[in-house]
């Protein structure tokens, strides 16, 4: 270390210029020196970066070890609740009838949906699908089979002709 009008010192006071010579990096401000022979100063490195690799693999083992942990109390409840569904009786769920409503009138088709959708208990229930006025269209019969309802309900519309093929064909395939 030299001082600033380049005479050696031995040490370096806060707020006195030096120049250091020597090194491979220069130091950040504010960091520690190592003062000692060089094969000290090696060990005190080698000592200080097995310490934090110790550290790391310590806070690693820590979270593994927490989501191990996690886990298994996971599973133990997943196993509980198993293990409970199967101690107490199954609930059903209702059975589903499901309608495609088609009327000649709005009128008729409200009147229809008001009586039927507050019919149903815990074993069984009413689910309208679809409501419509007008004939009763094939896309009304495949909206049917599509969603696993019997046939559509229909008050006094006319069926047409492919529709009514459609709903024939299907009842006799099954």
């Amino acid at each position: 270390m030299t001082d600033s009008t380049g005479s050696p010192v031995k040490t370096a006071i806060p707020g006195m210029a030096v120049t250091v010579s020597g090194w491979k990096e220069l130091p950040g401000a504010g960091d520690e020196v190592l003062d000692g022979s060089e094969q000290d100063v090696k060990k005190a490195v080698a000592n200080r970066q097995r310490k934090a690799e110790e550290h790391a693999m310590m806070v690693d083992i820590d979270a593994i070890n927490i989501q191990r942990r996690l886990n298994r109390e996971q599973r133990e409840r997943e196993d509980a609740d198993q293990q409970q569904l199967e101690i107490t009786p199954e609930t059903k769920k209702p059975h589903e009838l499901l309608l495609v409503i088609k009327g000649d009138v709005s009128g008729s088709v409200e009147a229809l949906v008001s009586a039927v959708q507050p019919i149903g208990n815990e074993s069984a229930s009413v689910r309208i699908v679809h409501t419509g006025v007008g004939e009763v269209t094939d896309s009304d019969i495949l909206l049917a089979k599509t969603s696993e309802s019997e046939t559509p309900f229909s008050f006094d519309p006319k069926i047409k002709k492919v529709a009514l093929l459609i709903s024939l064909t299907s009842i006799f395939k099954a």
